[in-house]
């Protein structure tokens, strides 16, 4: 028999976004406008979320450089900040044992308080707090607005500084100051975005509207790498005109599997009813809060969304607590995968999982925090 002939494709498998497009990240610039908050109107792609954030700080820089006001240049981040493992999202991370090697190829930047409530670094109870952590970046933008250039928060949720949740007042805030010093506004929704915080975006539960923001992990679904830094109308055209080019790209950036992938995740947000799923992960967690309050060597337990943490009382608390590696293994042990931050236990569920699986990942945690301690 003769051999089958074969079908050419005429479509290139990958094309680099620098004067070129192809119809899948295409689609996924008009899905993803349909839904980020409004006047983030333009989308820049890259491979992940610390090179979202990278693309994010040089856009911040450059913008003002090409308002004529190139010493506005510098960055204000937060306590317990983490942004990635590149080299300019871990200078606007918190310093660490990660960051440590790499100090001396951190740039500076102006460090300021997180509302890290159960640990208040100006000593309040939020029940008699006004928000006064927040005083922190007032002062550092009376005194050096006319060098800053942007302010960078994860919104809402704070991840690998400890799954640390901020009251929405707190985000509003920063978005007032920023406005009221003229310097821009960049929330890292990498972990927060596409649900986890019972809102498409973590900023649409506080009501604000950044100027940039690094989007990755859920835009596919977690099933392919892919970044994105999205930027309102105003930032978009002071890089219009000659001179004033972004001169940033990757070889991947936007790859037509990743956007595909993408395109599809959207699409079962679109169809299918996600954030019923959510609201019943959320509902679930919230009856188990109380339960975990009650034993004693629970510290804190925080939620939002999707996310609960569970802080225990550690004389090493932190990262590399010595709780960390027999939790890890109580719960492999178990058949469930957690990894631990140090002394907090905390839970980010695929929305796909089922109330019964749902129980029993809390059941186990439970005994853990019961007997293992």
């Amino acid at each position: 028999m003769p051999a089958p002939s074969l079908t050419r494709q005429k479509t290139l498998d990958h094309v680099l976004l620098a004067g070129f497009s192809h119809p899948p990240v295409e689609q996924l610039t008009q899905k993803l406008r349909r839904i980020v908050p409004s006047g983030l109107a333009h989308v820049f792609y890259s491979d992940n979320g610390s090179t979202a954030v990278e693309v994010a700080i040089k856009l911040a820089v450059q913008y003002w450089r090409n308002r004529g006001m190139p010493q506005k240049q510098e960055l204000v981040a937060l306590e317990h900040a983490y942004h990635g493992d590149t080299v300019g999202a871990m200078s606007v991370g918190a310093d660490s044992g990660f960051t440590e090697p790499f100090d001396v190829l951190r740039f500076p930047v102006h460090r300021v308080h997180s509302a890290y409530c159960l640990r208040c670094p100006v000593g309040k109870r939020r029940s008699e707090c006004q928000i006064d952590c927040i005083e922190s970046l007032r002062t550092h933008l009376e005194q050096n607005s006319h060098r800053i250039a942007a302010v960078i928060v994860e919104p809402l949720l704070q991840g690998a500084g400890g799954m640390i949740v901020h009251p929405t007042e707190f985000l509003q805030c920063v978005r007032v100051l920023c406005d009221e010093h003229q310097v821009l506004l960049i929330t890292d929704e990498v972990l927060t975005g596409f649900g986890r915080c019972g809102r498409m975006f973590a900023c649409e539960v506080a009501g604000v509207i950044p100027d940039l923001m690094c989007l990755s992990k859920g835009i596919t679904g977690g099933f392919l790498p892919l970044g994105a830094t999205l930027v309102t109308e105003g930032i978009h055209n002071e890089f219009a005109g000659p001179g004033k080019s972004f001169f940033h790209g990757h070889s991947y950036t936007g790859n037509p599997l990743a956007c595909a992938a993408a395109v599809a995740n959207l699409e079962i947000f679109e169809m299918e009813d996600v954030f019923a799923r959510v609201r019943m992960i959320t509902e679930r967690h919230e009856q188990r809060l109380i339960r975990y309050g009650s034993y004693p060597r629970v510290e804190e337990t925080r939620q939002i969304g999707t996310m609960l943490a569970i802080e225990l009382k550690a004389g090493d608390a932190g990262y590399f607590s010595n709780l960390k590696p027999r939790l890890y293994k109580f719960f492999l042990d178990r058949g469930v995968l957690l990894r631990p931050l140090g002394n907090i236990i905390y839970i980010l569920p695929p929305y796909c999982i089922s109330p019964g699986d749902l129980d029993c990942v809390h059941d186990v945690i439970e005994e853990a925090v019961a007997t293992i301690l």
